[in-house]
């Protein structure tokens, strides 16, 4: 019965707590209107300077999206170039492959009708003996 109650009563304050803390900060003692600077209105700013002040209120997670989108740029742009060169290399590759397959189906041709010409013959010749 005491681990009930004890565990009943972690778990009220436990809820209590998360209420007290998702409360946002009273107006009255956090004033959000600063005298010293009057921002533009969204209706005057280009959205290019939209999205900088918007980087530039979220601080330190702003220049990490900045640090992780131009690593990605250069990333990727380093992955197109040496893909490109893979893709021409793997071109080459196919024209040189091409080129012997060709050469090695001419000779197979050529073997194909010395074995058939070799056939013909040994059958003459068994029809004369015969």
């Amino acid at each position: 019965m005491k681990q009930m109650k004890l565990s009943l009563l972690a778990i009220g304050l436990l809820l209590v707590s998360l209420v007290v803390i998702a409360e946002p900060p009273n107006v009255e003692y956090y004033p959000l209107n600063n005298p010293h600077s009057n921002p533009p209105s969204a209706q005057q700013q280009s959205p290019v300077d939209n999205v900088i002040s918007i980087l530039l209120d979220q601080g330190f997670a702003g220049a990490i999206i900045v640090i992780l989108f131009l690593w990605t740029y250069k990333t990727d742009k380093n992955n197109r170039i040496s893909q490109k060169e893979n893709f021409d290399k793997f071109v080459e590759i196919s024209a040189e492959c091409s080129a012997h397959m060709a050469a090695v189906s001419t000779r197979l041709e050529n073997i194909e009708r010395e074995i058939e010409a070799t056939k013909q013959l040994e059958m003459l010749q068994a029809t004369r003996k015969g």
